[in-house]
């Protein structure tokens, strides 16, 4: 099996391009004869030169962005989750086993990677937590637990896109550990979702009406699983992310203020981007629903949010406008323009460590909350005059 993000499965497919496209030129004058099998031959030969250099082409983006994670993520395959997923009632907190068999970085993190089923959303998908240099150390002595001086943030990918980008390309762990060693900020959970659960789909980490509950996913159903897995406390969180990632980062800081104390929002939006084959009537449910500007001004403010963003990129400087204009009287916001660049990790790199820096800075986590963290009142959305049923949300 040729897993999808090795090196060996990339330079496998750039061989046999080549050795396809060598031979075919070595071996062309034997289908020079305008017979129809030579022309058969001919035609067949080139376009499989070109699907080959296609998918070498594509594995070695995949490789450098992270964007597909196996060949079932890539081809909408994820059933196989379900099969191998632990239940919540099978889910016990952090043992020697799953420390030994752990991944370590170089910087001294301990990485997890469980799938698991959500207890209220039902999803089963992969979630990775990362225990940053000093928590590491801590789990490994005898008593395997985090103590009490940590911060937990919750970390978004984009669409399309996996977990792993965080810990991969974006340098996302790696600027954690740094900035943790230098002690700019203090010791770190990172945890790392899935948001692209639904094979072809991009659910924008919404709820819908009858089909995937990815909001309840990436918030309670992570909660609940931390709380299960590491041990956390009630302490309220930290999210973080890029592109729909950002989306997500600033839908949970918003909507849940109860779970997150603030949020980064880098080269993200402030409204969802709705799937196609929506109703106008899901449309409207939907906008509303995640209209966030509309919560803030009939709901809690117990919440902040960066916004870092390319002046270049126009959908997400656009919408990140929009935003600000709306909520710079309603919440704290701070703004970081990019100046050049457009939408793309090597423009987003250098801003990783802006992003943890000031959520350790706005954010008093290093010591567990005694008691539970203020509650924002039930949330009353404005509802469109007929919900969707719930066929025609499925997607």
């Amino acid at each position: 099996m040729l897993p999808l993000l090795s090196l060996g499965t990339e330079i496998f497919f750039w061989i046999l391009t080549i050795a396809l496209l060598l031979g075919t030129v070595y071996f062309w004058h034997k289908f020079t004869d305008k017979h129809w099998k030579n022309i058969t031959a001919r035609f067949s030969l080139i376009i499989a030169i070109q699907c080959l250099a296609l998918a070498a082409t594509g594995i070695t983006v995949n490789r450098w962005g992270n964007f597909y994670e196996s060949w079932s993520d890539l081809f909408g395959a994820q059933g196989q989750y379900a099969k191998i997923a632990l239940s919540p009632a099978n889910l016990t907190q952090i043992s020697l086993k799953d420390l030994l068999s752990a991944t370590r970085t170089k910087g001294g993190s301990l990485i997890f990677r469980k799938v698991i089923t959500g207890e209220k959303s039902g999803i089963s998908n992969v979630v990775y937590v990362v225990a940053s240099p000093k928590l590491a150390t801590q789990l490994l002595a005898p008593a395997h637990t985090i103590g009490s001086n940590y911060q937990v943030v919750e970390l978004f990918p984009g669409t399309p896109g996996v977990p792993q980008t965080w810990i991969g390309t974006l340098d996302g762990i790696t600027t954690m550990e740094n900035l943790e060693i230098a002690g700019q900020i203090p010791p770190t959970l990172a945890v790392i979702p899935a948001i692209n659960v639904e094979p072809g789909t991009d659910t924008e980490c919404m709820n819908f009406v009858g089909g995937a509950q990815v909001e309840t996913w990436i918030t309670r159903d992570m909660k609940t699983f931390m709380q299960n897995f590491m041990g956390i406390d009630n302490r309220r969180w930290s999210s973080f992310g890029y592109s729909t990632g950002g989306w997500c980062a600033a839908e949970v800081a918003v909507l849940h203020q109860d779970q997150y104390a603030q949020g980064v929002s880098l080269a993200g939006y402030f409204q969802p981007s709705l799937p196609f084959g929506l109703s106008k009537r899901e449309k409207n449910y939907l906008s509303s629903r995640y209209d966030l500007i509309y919560y803030l001004k009939h709901h809690a403010r117990n919440t902040r949010i960066m916004v870092i963003s390319s002046v270049k990129d126009k959908f997400s400087n656009t919408s990140s406008q929009k935003f600000m204009k709306s909520g710079n009287d309603l919440i704290p916001i701070k703004y970081v323009p990019i100046p050049t660049g457009g939408h793309n990790i090597g423009v987003w790199k250098p801003y990783i460590a802006p992003g943890f820096l000031w959520l350790s800075d706005a954010n008093i986590i290093a010591t567990p909350v005694v008691s539970p963290a203020p509650v924002s009142p039930p949330t009353t959305f404005p509802r469109p005059t007929a919900t969707p049923s719930a066929s025609g949300s499925q997607k």
